[in-house]
């Protein structure tokens, strides 16, 4: 069978059928997202309003309980519910010691959160590349740590992929690793929850998670010491009368809390409907000719997609944000995200102080050829939905 090729821009311009050359709307008809929230718990909610404390210092009883029953669900001994993934983020690092010029290997495959924090901690990112089968962290970054005294990994299980944490960590030669599985809930390797490898597992809690509760977040680990550093961190610095550090205020509420609870007891049915959506894209896609991102090969792994990567052939270089706009018009909805590493305020910061070189330029051209040119299809909509976007997506672009 003869392959088939991707079309080019100019082809796909010049399509009589698209909405933007007189053509019909392909997807007429609305889209429903799950957005994650449980809205079972709605009464429970309201429970917790009327109470008059919607939020309690050290965690309320909503609050524990969650930490509990998710920690448990991980496998880990301790969790701490936060008001943001980024918080988790953020206290993730600062509990190990994250601070100013200290070296954290990051996967440029990652949402910019993880970035963020890097910088607001004033710590040097170390990027590490991403392999194009995948959309995650090469799994031997040896070479992109050399002469770098690595202190901690923070590593992606980005679009609810998995990724080989334990083995991308070995090689960048760290001491500590956070898992970022904040789009990754309900996700496995070798059997075991993604979040339980690290001295860290970061969970999101927001918009659209599998475990969501509105806004919120949660670390899980097993270390008491890194439970101090990280409450007192959260809590304005604050632990037992004493000031003892500058802080925030990360700590999550009780409604938060009460949503993530329902979230989390209807995980693996959620997990289930997003991979059959997921499933049900990639099939249609890949039969079209075009490259749908998969799990390492030969990984022992199971996927909770968030999204579905999509990779568009180098011509589409410098067009992919046209591409997205003409699409949004046959009601077509694509995603993206940048490479990090590429990011305006990076390299600055990094030249600033010297951490920016001939290896950092160098991933930077790589790393903005790859992401340049990535779409994505969400995983939040069912999976006839899925396949209606899907066989849309394929008939213009190939």
């Amino acid at each position: 069978m003869e392959e088939q090729q991707m079309r080019n821009p100019a082809q796909v311009q010049a399509d009589s059928s698209l909405v933007m050359n007189g053509g019909p709307r392909r997807i007429t008809h609305e889209l429903v997202e799950d957005t994650g929230i449980a809205v079972t718990a709605a009464d429970d909610v309201a429970d917790i309003v009327r109470t008059g404390r919607t939020v309690y210092w050290g965690g309320g009883p909503r609050s524990k309980r969650l930490e509990r029953e998710f920690a448990d669900h991980i496998g880990r001994s301790m969790a701490f519910f936060h008001n943001s993934g980024t918080a988790a983020l953020q206290t993730a690092l600062f509990a190990l010691g994250v601070t100013d010029g200290t070296p954290v290997a990051i996967t440029d495959s990652g949402f910019v959160a993880s970035l963020n924090v890097i910088q607001h901690l004033r710590a040097r990112p170390v990027f590490l590349p991403t392999a194009p089968e995948t959309l995650l962290c090469q799994e031997d970054v040896s070479d992109w740590v050399d002469g770098v005294d690595v202190h901690t990994a923070l590593l992606t299980h980005f679009f609810g992929n998995v990724l080989d944490a334990p083995a991308t960590f070995a090689s960048t030669g760290a001491e500590y690793l956070v898992e970022d599985a904040g789009q990754a809930h309900g996700a496995t390797l070798r059997g075991r929850p993604v979040g339980s490898f690290g001295d860290i597992g970061s969970f999101a809690g927001s918009h659209k998670k599998l475990v969501t509760s509105g806004q919120g977040g949660l670390n899980v680990y097993d270390d008491p010491t890194i439970d101090f550093r990280m409450r007192a961190y959260a809590h304005h610095g604050h632990s037992q009368g004493e000031n003892i550090y500058p802080g925030y205020n990360f700590r999550g509420g009780e409604m938060e809390a009460t949503l993530g609870l329902a979230a989390l007891a209807d995980l693996p049915t959620r997990v289930a409907a997003r991979n059959r959506t997921a499933a049900a894209i990639t099939e249609i896609l890949e039969k079209a000719g075009l490259t749908v991102a998969r799990t390492p090969a030969g990984l022992d792994c199971t996927p909770a997609w968030f999204d579905v990567p999509v990779l568009l052939d180098e011509s589409w270089l410098g067009h992919r944000d046209w591409l997205i706009d003409v699409l949004r018009q046959d009601g077509i909805e694509l995603w993206k995200y940048p490479a990090l590493i590429a990011l305006p305020w990076v390299k600055p910061y990094m030249a600033n102080h010297g951490w920016w070189g001939e290896r950092e330029e160098e991933l930077l051209r790589v790393e903005r050829r790859l992401w340049d040119r990535l779409v994505l299809i969400p995983t939040q909509i069912s999976a006839e939905d899925g396949r209606v976007v899907a066989e849309a997506l394929a008939e213009i672009l190939s």
